[in-house]
């Protein structure tokens, strides 16, 4: 009873103690301690892995087969809808092979994902549909990324995953604030396309909350645009140096005064499935996402976004980078006349 009675108590103590361990030692992966059964110890396990070895090997001759049935189909000049048809059969057949594999299992676990390999693409998705695709469009919603940039009927669900990775933050999750100086120089990005295909892409960096004088509101501002940019299961950063700078990186730099901005960075496919190149076209900074998708028949795969407050380093973006003074938004501070050049507080009677 008395040992019953002080694993409780110390059990209550290690929970009230648990956030300030977290915040000393930062943020933990937590690892699987399973271990692998010994063979040769249960007849049942063993005949059990047996049958699995059976089954992975009938499916990696069945996805040969239909890679070979894939590739003539390929070289005949088959229609699109049949190419489709027979790359998600290759597809499944080379995930049901490898599936049961306890190597590629613990390796996934690890977070160590080859995309070449079409199981590693089939676990990366899976994970990240879950709670991460969640969170994310939970965000958007919230934040009012969705209506504000683009109507939410003429977006489906991201099919790609997009990391927008600072030098300072990391990868920053969706809606994260972060200081305007540690994305002074573009943030590297990152896209999981989980195809097997290459295509083009273009990436795009919006400011939703500007403001905007004329009309005493807000609008929109583009950031940085570069086009004709490859993804593939290969290629999953951007390499800006390999595509079209449409218009070049500037900082964001929310103005003081100016409430918290969203800085959504959005990619998207270019049209014929990627396959059209996207050169010489007219923009501007002030120009509308909904304007700029529907007139070069874009497609939103990917999405992603932070938030960013002023702060003085702001002021040396506007001075040093765009070569104008910054500007300050909000009401004027009213003068206050019971209060002397020391700034203490005038006794009402010293006025008599």
């Amino acid at each position: 009873m008395h040992a019953a009675i002080l694993r409780t108590f110390t059990s209550r103590a290690l929970v009230r103690k648990l956030p300030i361990l977290c915040r000393a030692v930062g943020p933990v992966r937590l690892q699987s301690t399973y271990k692998i059964p010994a063979t040769g110890i249960n007849p049942a396990y063993d005949e059990a892995l047996k049958v699995i070895e059976t089954y992975s090997s009938q499916k990696a001759s069945e996805a040969e087969v239909a890679a070979a049935s894939l590739k003539k189909a390929e070289e005949t000049g088959a229609d699109a809808d049949e190419i489709n048809r027979l790359e998600k059969e290759w597809f499944d057949l080379a995930v049901e092979a490898k599936i049961n594999d306890g190597e590629v299992l613990w390796n996934a676990d690890q977070g160590n994902y080859d995309l070449s390999q079409p199981v590693y693409r089939y676990l990366k998705e899976r994970a990240w549909r879950g709670r991460p695709l969640e969170i994310l469009m939970q965000r958007i919603l919230q934040m009012f990324v969705l209506p504000d940039m683009l109507d939410p009927r003429d977006m489906n669900t991201p099919e790609a995953q997009l990391n927008i990775v600072s030098s300072g933050n990391g990868v920053i999750e969706p809606g994260a604030v972060v200081d305007p100086a540690s994305v002074l120089k573009a943030p590297e990005i990152e896209l999981v396309s989980f195809r097997e295909d290459t295509r083009l892409h273009t990436l795009v960096l919006l400011d939703l909350d500007e403001p905007c004088e004329e009309q005493q509101s807000f609008r929109e501002q583009f950031h940085w645009i570069v086009s004709n940019l490859a993804f593939s299961k290969d290629q999953i950063k951007a390499d800006p140096s390999t595509g079209s700078v449409l218009l070049p990186y500037i900082p964001p730099h929310p103005a003081h005064g100016s409430p918290i901005h969203r800085y959504v960075v959005v990619a998207l496919e270019q049209s014929n499935d990627g396959q059209n190149r996207l050169d010489s076209v007219e923009v501007s900074r002030d120009m509308v996402m909904r304007d700029f998708i529907a007139e070069h028949e874009l497609r939103i795969v990917g999405i992603s976004f932070f938030r960013s407050a002023w702060n003085e380093s702001v002021d040396e973006i506007y001075r040093d980078v765009l070569k104008q003074a910054p500007p300050r938004f909000g009401l004027e501070i009213a003068p206050r006349t019971d209060v002397g050049p020391d700034g203490r507080k005038i006794n009402s009677y010293e006025n008599y």
